[in-house]
């Protein structure tokens, strides 16, 4: 039985590994998307800037400018790094019915994808963080950043990530019903954008809004994560994680639901 075992997570380590370097392989493309990051972290600096000046305060929700500029670095960076998405993958193999062969192969259709993904990912995302820390550093100078918010942010990070897969690996599937799934892959999108901590962080919401924000799984795609590296708060970082517990749980449980009606929704049609 162990050894079973064993064998069936060597496997998975074996999709992440060669995944992993496939995508460096191609590492100038890594590499334009970092270019693009530093690009948007530019923007934001001039933009808050000018913003905390006429504030006339050096705090706002708790953060400071180059707070704010690196923990933007950090949520353009994480979800730069999931490109191109699970979900367009999933789309493609669907429509193309290259579906039927992926789910006879000897192991689970869905960590397959989660594997592949966290492996292509990986490179991009520390070329990411290497250079946007860079250009933060230049930008705004250096953040006092723990141990502990390095440590429990990287947890944040890897749950944000689970979470991020399971969304994308539901939109895809929802390719057996409605054939382009590009427009909810764009409200998703949109989503992350206003309630993920992309543009502006979400400790600068008003009260009420930061509440509601913090309790979509937006916020705990990348945002949850970078807002405890910057800034550590233990209480914070309990509630961080309840979320995504409660969210994980959930999106997992529909995850197997949508894969296995859709199954069932092939073989019905003849598909």
């Amino acid at each position: 039985m162990t050894d079973v075992i064993a064998l069936k997570i060597l496997k998975y380590y074996e999709i992440a590994k060669i995944n992993y370097y496939n995508s460096l392989a191609y590492i100038v493309n890594a590499l334009s998307r970092s270019v693009v990051v530093v690009l948007r972290i530019w923007i934001f600096a001039q933009l808050y800037k000018i913003t905390y000046a006429i504030s006339g305060t050096e705090e706002i929700g708790g953060l400071t400018i180059a707070m704010v500029v690196w923990s933007l670095m950090m949520t353009q960076s994480f979800q730069s790094s999931g490109l191109p998405r699970v979900s367009s993958i999933i789309d493609e193999e669907v429509k193309t019915g290259t579906l039927a062969y992926s789910i006879n192969r000897p192991y689970s259709y869905m960590l397959f994808h989660l594997f592949g993904f966290l492996g292509r990912s990986t490179p991009i995302l520390f070329a990411n963080l290497l250079i946007g820390s860079i250009a933060a550093l230049i930008l705004v100078g250096p953040i006092k950043i723990t141990f502990f918010g390095i440590l429990f942010g990287l947890i944040l990070l890897f749950l944000g990530r689970l979470l991020d897969f399971l969304i994308s690996f539901i939109i895809g599937l929802s390719a057996f019903w409605i054939e382009d799934t590009t427009a909810i892959e764009w409200i998703y999108s949109k989503g992350q954008m206003v309630f993920g901590g992309i543009i502006l962080p979400i400790a600068l919401f008003p009260d009420y809004l930061q509440k509601i924000a913090e309790f979509l799984p937006f916020s705990q795609l990348f945002y949850s994560a970078a807002r405890l590296m910057v800034n550590f708060d233990m209480d914070l970082f309990r509630q961080f994680i309840l979320t995504q517990i409660f969210w994980l749980a959930l999106f997992s449980a529909l995850a197997f639901y949508t894969f296995k009606k859709g199954l069932k929704y092939v073989a019905i049609n003849g598909g």
